[in-house]
């Protein structure tokens, strides 16, 4: 083995070890952590040959990556679809492993989700709020949460109790 195989070797053996502790602090995508290699100034034949290999450990999986994270944040904490898909795309998650994910959540009820929440949220407002702030706020909760003004202006009426105030 000549010296610059070793050393090339002896990089691509850092960048791995780079990636697994990188990986241990909080799952990345594929796409991150090569521009993360990229930026410490590993050449390019380095950094896919370190990805290839933190790919056969397992390290690398955008698809395991991509069902956690619809798992968590849309079926776990409630985010809509839109916002899930705007965050898995910003990770560069390739598009066929973003539909794939996103199968979990699009069978769900995005309107019962979304009232559910509102209604946690509603009951963590103070009481002597006003029911026009309190749908106010529950409208722009829902929209960050990645739902549709139209359904976050629906569901934040029912939950305020706006839409009973006529009655």
């Amino acid at each position: 083995m000549s010296a610059e195989e070793v050393a090339a070797d002896r990089d691509v053996e850092a960048a791995v070890a780079f990636l697994l502790r990188s990986t241990r602090a909080r799952p990345q995508t594929e796409a991150e952590l090569r521009a993360k290699l990229l930026e410490r100034g590993w050449g390019r034949a380095v950094v896919e040959a370190a990805l290839a290999r933190g790919r056969a450990l397992g390290t690398l999986d955008d698809r395991a990556f991509a069902r956690a994270w619809v798992a968590d944040r849309g079926l776990g904490r409630g985010y809509g679809a839109a916002r899930l898909r705007r965050e898995l795309t910003r990770r560069q998650v390739p598009e066929g492993l973003i539909d794939e994910a996103m199968a979990a959540v699009e069978e769900r009820d995005e309107e019962a989700v979304a009232l559910e929440l509102a209604a946690e949220r509603a009951a963590r407002l103070p009481p002597d709020l006003d029911p026009e702030r309190v749908a106010a706020r529950l409208v722009g909760f829902l929209t960050r949460r990645g739902y549709p003004e139209g359904l976050a202006r629906r569901v934040a009426l029912r939950a305020s109790g706006l839409d009973r105030r006529w009655d």
